[in-house]
């Protein structure tokens, strides 16, 4: 009888040491890919880091094509795959992320200048923040989920919106496990510090693909050939 060997690179720990270095990567490219968001909040100008958020969206489409890649098992190199993602898939990207921003910018300033808002009771304020503060949730979580498909299919920009929706309720425990992360990100976020971001950018990233995986499966048994 002959004994196979394993081959070097087959274990669990290469492999695991090989996803990390792989994420980290990741979020290296992806916090360099938005070094204006990192600079432009120092300044105190809200138009400047609005303009500043317009690249976020290529960067994550680019970052999730990498890491879905990675998870595949896909052995191109996730810099490779990053790059390539960002070439690929920019302009459309663009189009799909900048709705989103600015409904998010929206809500944003709404909830910093809440006092100010006119005929609004000083009792209403709470209601008013937090149902603005679940708007800016839903809408961050469409748009993570229409990245996320714009990362992996090429469907047009509008179908890419309808299946963004279409999402919550077709994979229920996706969108639940997407919305909770950005939940926990958000509420680390303002318990500590914003730049705790390019700490933590490209593990969120990774975790969100692979939390969206039934997803992306879904999506490509019911429509794609």
């Amino acid at each position: 009888m002959v004994q196979k060997k394993a081959e070097y690179g087959a274990g669990p720990l290469f492999r695991a040491a090989g996803t990390v270095s792989g994420v980290m990567m990741g979020h290296a490219l992806l916090v360099f890919a938005n070094v204006l968001l990192v600079v432009t909040p120092l300044l105190g100008n809200w138009l400047l880091v609005l303009l500043a958020c317009v690249p976020v969206g290529p960067s994550l489409v680019a970052a999730m094509y990498a890491f879905n890649r990675l998870l595949a098992g896909h052995d191109t190199g996730v810099f490779r795959d990053f790059v390539r993602g960002y070439r690929m898939n920019f302009a459309q990207a663009l189009m799909v992320w900048l709705p989103y921003l600015l409904v998010l910018a929206v809500v944003t300033l709404n909830v910093a200048g809440l006092p100010l808002i006119p005929g609004a009771e000083p009792g209403a304020e709470p209601a008013i923040r937090v149902a603005l503060l679940v708007l800016g949730l839903l809408a961050s979580t469409a748009a993570l989920n229409a990245l996320l498909l714009l990362s992996r299919f090429t469907f047009p920009v509008r179908d890419i919106y309808r299946l963004s929706l279409y999402s919550f309720g077709a994979r229920k425990r996706v969108a639940l496990g997407n919305t909770g992360i950005l939940f926990v990100a958000a509420f680390l976020l303002l318990m500590s510090t914003t730049y705790l971001m390019l700490v933590v950018a490209g593990a969120l990233v990774f975790l969100v693909c692979l939390n969206s995986r039934p997803l992306l499966r879904f999506i490509e048994d019911r429509f794609t050939a």
